[in-house]
């Protein structure tokens, strides 16, 4: 009997430590080439790679899409709650 892995499973493992090493190497990367464009000035570009960052790091902590959702509407309504008290 032979197990057929599809792509829905394969994303849905956790990342093996080589995986997650390579990516962490990536990030240190991708910081070191923001800190270059953001000192050339082009800040459009940091932005963006600031995206990628934070995309990898997701994928490192295994980090869904719902609960960064989550956590940034429960920090905003926070934010809210605090700005109106004051």
């Amino acid at each position: 009997m032979t197990t057929h892995i599809t792509t829905a499973s394969i994303g849905q493992r956790a990342m093996d430590q080589v995986q997650v090493r390579s990516l962490r190497d990536v990030i240190a990367v991708l910081i070191e080439q923001r800190s270059i464009v953001t000192a050339a000035g082009a800040s459009f570009a940091a932005h963006l790679l600031d995206l990628a960052i934070m995309q990898l790091r997701l994928n490192v902590n295994d980090i869904s899409a719902e609960e960064l959702t989550g956590l940034s509407d429960y920090v905003g309504a926070e934010f809210t709650r605090d700005k109106s008290s004051h």
